[in-house]
């Protein structure tokens, strides 16, 4: 995800997948500059009616039963309850839209929700919106905002490939892509050995030439914009990456030769939905598009849906949050970016603040694609790995100068550059604005090049750079700089001698870029963590590229939930993140749970957990310092889960939580219960405090449970 105020911004073969960096904006590719804020028109609206949607109705209005699914069913749309109820739901939309159309001739009611919302979207032309909130039966009215979009060495990483070998590749789970559209015809997303499932492909009643953007594997085809002449075709290449990294085919060799190991997805057997809400290059999309896509995407009975995109998030009520809540009463797993908004505190972006989501945030890969260039220092030669740019930047042509280290803003040249630069390498440092500015700063200084570095420990990513930047930029790393500026007499040189995979030992570190919780509601978010520093996945038009940001990192997990619904086909969503969450990983170097959640994904130890925890993390918001609400307690559910009696141990920081038992005795598939208690006393007002409860076995199994609190006074 990439930041965004106010806006909505997305001996098996090793595989390579793409990372994107996912902002609130959440899907785009790494510029490292602050987005914008970019406000709604005032033009789109939800209207809330005072109804439950399908997903969540409990059968209070006489005469109809309830709707919502329980305990490991799945939300069936031909369920004859779900229709009748959906048609009454029809008719109070219906009184609602002969309203408005009396009060306004030009307002128009431009989508419909009754599934995991009751309501309808306005655009509001000629009438006052808080009009709206007068029609009948109306619940709330609520401001649409706009969002943007925000693998082979990964494997290794999360674990994926132990699976493959026991036959679950994703074979018939169906995941949606809510995104920019796929590319149906690259050939890293191209399975002849898959069959069309009954009911499918999925396409709009009155589009049935859009069956043309539908493949045995990409089986669903629509779009959700105002333009009434967009169509599903991926025309960005944001979503593209992300169906890759999810469901890519096993084994794919990449073209360029830049990869030196196979590619393939995290479930290369699974289907793929193309839910295209960003229809076009560069451009954003209302939340009630969104909405539309997450509905649709639960009526085609899509199992899990990545969202790789997000907004800013404020305080209290999020319409899109409830709605994301409400698909997974509905059944979908929904898979959310946590924003590229790192590495501060309280920037996980919405919707990845809604509870029953999984929220994830990034760790950096086990290679990165880039290109050697020549560097000498004060005498001394090396051959530095760096990352490159696109589609501004680019080494076209061989260069060979000295080196000058650009001294405005500590090196940063975020508000110009003072020297002059003709005929020079400019060496910048990265931070504090986009690489773009970085880059027109030293042309505009008659720079021949740009050397970036590195502002946090790791490898270096690539840039998206724009293409009024001509002269080309690369990134070193952090160490690589440093050893450049300790240099008195420095030259380089740059040869646009093609791409390759450097394999690296910077894996499982926290991505700088990776948003930081708590969320602006004081809950511990993100969930997890997985691979999204340096991904390598599919682009429109049939090539491959590196990509950065929780975007990327999202689609890893959205395939892991695939592989784990087909192997455990009765698991609930929250099944599958509990799981997830319980057998997470630490990361390298110093992280806790406002970085990580539980940690990085193991998806062989999640096939067999010891135990599942509810909730599967502990988020205690407030605790006072002092007086009678200086303690908070949480009751969780600890379910055995493995095929014989079990004895837990329970363990948890003293100083920080205490639990009321420390031992639990549960037979095979049953539950129980232990109170966990967050202490405010003796703890600094204004600091968070975090940490694991930890759950053993006899045998060593292990079970985490992350907790957070803030301490008030």
């Amino acid at each position: 995800m990439r930041k965004v105020s106010r806006g909505w911004m997305l001996a098996f073969l090793l595989v390579l997948v793409l990372t994107i960096t996912a902002l609130p904006v959440q899907a785009q590719i790494n510029t490292d500059g602050k987005a914008t804020p970019t406000k709604s028109d005032g033009d789109y609206y939800f209207v809330e009616l005072e109804d439950d949607p399908v997903a969540t109705y409990d059968g209070d209005v006489k005469g109809y039963e309830a709707t919502q699914v329980e305990g490991q069913k799945k939300l069936s749309m031909k369920n004859n309850d779900v229709k009748r109820y959906q048609n009454f739901l029809s008719k109070k939309r219906s009184n609602y839209k002969s309203w408005l159309k009396e009060k306004s001739s030009k307002a128009k009611v431009v989508e419909e929700y009754s599934v995991t919302l009751n309501g309808v979207a306005v655009k509001a032309d000629g009438i006052n919106p808080d009009i709206l909130r007068k029609g009948p039966g109306v619940k709330k009215v609520v401001k649409s905002l706009k969002y943007k979009p925000a693998m082979n060495r990964s494997h290794s990483i999360i674990q994926d490939k132990p699976l493959w070998k026991m036959g679950y590749k994703g074979e018939g789970i169906k995941v949606a892509v809510i995104d920019s559209g796929i590319d149906q015809n690259h050939p890293f997303l191209t399975d002849k050995s898959l069959n069309m499932p009954e009911g499918y492909p999925k396409v709009p009643e009155d589009k049935p030439e859009w069956k043309k953007y539908t493949t045995n594997k990409v089986i669903a085809a629509k779009v959700f914009s105002p333009d009434p002449d967009v169509t599903p075709e991926a025309i960005g290449s944001h979503g593209t990456h992300v169906a890759g990294t999810i469901a890519g085919v096993e084994g794919y060799k990449d073209p360029s030769g830049a990869a030196e190991s196979p590619l393939s997805g995290v479930a290369p057997k699974a289907y793929l939905g193309n839910y295209n809400v960003f229809p076009c290059d560069d451009c954003s999309a209302e939340s009630i598009h969104i909405a539309a896509a997450v509905e649709a995407a639960v009526k085609d009975g899509m199992d899990v849906a990545n969202l790789s995109l997000g907004g800013e998030a404020e305080p209290g009520f999020d319409l899109l949050a409830e709605i994301v809540n409400a698909a997974t009463d509905a059944g979908m797993t929904v898979v959310i970016a946590a924003g590229n908004e790192g590495p501060g505190s309280m920037t996980i972006g919405s919707p990845g603040t809604a509870d029953k989501v999984i929220t994830v945030g990034a760790v950096t890969n086990g290679h990165f694609i880039g290109t050697p260039i020549q560097v000498n220092v004060d005498g001394e030669e090396r051959t530095l790995p760096v990352a490159t740019s696109d589609p501004g930047g680019m080494i076209r042509e061989k260069v060979e100068a000295p080196l000058q280290v650009v001294a405005d803003d500590d090196g940063k040249a975020c508000s110009g550059i003072s020297a002059d630069l003709t005929g020079k390498l400019a060496v910048i440092k990265r931070g504090d604005c986009t690489f773009t500015e970085k880059g027109l700063a030293a042309q505009e200084k008659g720079a021949v090049g740009v050397v970036l570095i590195n502002n946090s420990d790791g490898d270096p990513s690539g840039m998206s750079v724009e293409e009024s930047v001509t002269i080309p930029m690369v990134m070193v790393s952090l160490s690589d700089g440093d050893w450049i500026l300790s240099g008195n007499d420095v030259s380089a040189m740059l040869d646009p001698s093609g791409i390759r995979e450097f394999p690296s030992d910077n894996d499982s570190l926290v991505a700088d870029f990776s948003s930081r919780g708590p969320t602006v509601n004081y809950t511990l978010k993100p969930d997890v963590a997985a691979v999204g520093a340096n991904v390598y996945s599919s682009v429109v038009g049939g090539g491959l590229s590196s990509y950065n940001g929780t975007s990327m990192a999202t689609p890893h997990v959205a395939g892991a939930a695939a592989l784990l619904k087909q192997a455990r086909p009765s698991w609930t969503p929250q099944d599958i993140k509990a799981a997830l969450m319980a057998t997470a990983q630490d990361p390298k170097g110093e992280a806790g749970p406002l970085d990580v959640g539980a940690g990085i994904i193991n998806v062989h130890k999640a096939l067999n957990p010891a135990a599942t925890a509810s909730p599967a993390s502990l988020s205690f918001g407030l605790v006072n310092k002092t007086g009678k609400n200086n303690k908070k307690t949480y009751k969780v559910t600890l379910k055995n889960t493995t095929s014989k009696i079990q004895i837990y141990t329970i363990s948890t920081d003293k100083k920080l939580v205490k639990s009321n038992k420390s031992i639990l005795i549960l037979g095979k598939g049953k539950s129980g219960t232990f109170e966990v208690t967050a202490l405010g006393n003796g703890k600094t007002v204004g600091e968070d405090y975090q940490g694991y409860i930890n759950i053993a076995t006899v045998s060593k199994q292990k079970v985490r449970i992350p907790f957070h609190y803030r301490v008030v006074k």
